[in-house]
């Protein structure tokens, strides 16, 4: 009983010193928000600690406890700005004095779908037979002679199939870039 009177009583005092803490807190962290919370860690702290002997100052002792938070804060934000940057940088190609990121710009993204749309339509306008094998050789990663193997058809015939399909290709993505 005495170890709940001694946190009882370092409880009373925290909820007196609380607004000095936070007086405290915000001098320090300049952050009336970020010093909320470590009140509150604060209060949480003392909660979960048992105390076996008396505290001959109970003030210093928020105060230090405060002030540790605080530290442990600064440390916590100094590593997280530096894993961020890191991760920026490595997201990031410079080339000269310039920025190049690996993402593309919104209108190149939406640009490149629309394109690839448009290719996919014109595969599936091309007969079955030349989309099969374009499939099989462009999308499936196959040789002619695989291709030939797997549907029963001479390597030529898979070379005048892929001959006739990228040349449609061609054709349909040259058509689309002379249009406005």
């Amino acid at each position: 009983m005495l170890e709940d009177r001694l946190k009882t009583g370092l409880l009373d005092d925290y909820l007196v010193q609380r607004p000095a803490l936070r007086r405290f807190l915000i001098a320090r962290l300049r952050d009336e928000q970020v010093a909320d919370d470590i009140l509150q860690e604060i209060y949480l702290k003392l909660e979960r600690t048992s105390v076996g002997d008396p505290i001959e100052n109970p003030s210093a002792f928020l105060y230090r406890v405060a002030n540790n938070l605080v530290l442990d804060y600064r440390k916590s934000a100094s590593r997280r700005r530096v894993r961020d940057h890191n991760w920026a940088d490595s997201q990031t190609v410079m080339m000269g004095a310039d920025a190049v990121y690996d993402v593309p710009d919104t209108d190149a993204a939406l640009d490149a779908r629309r394109k690839l749309a448009q290719i996919n339509a014109a595969i599936e306008n091309l007969p079955a037979q030349c989309r099969t094998i374009l499939k099989a050789c462009k999308i499936q990663g196959m040789t002619y002679q695989e291709a030939a193997t797997k549907y029963d058809i001479s390597v030529s015939t898979v070379g005048k199939h892929m001959s006739k399909a990228l040349k449609y290709l061609l054709q349909h993505v040259e058509n689309d870039r002379e249009e406005p």
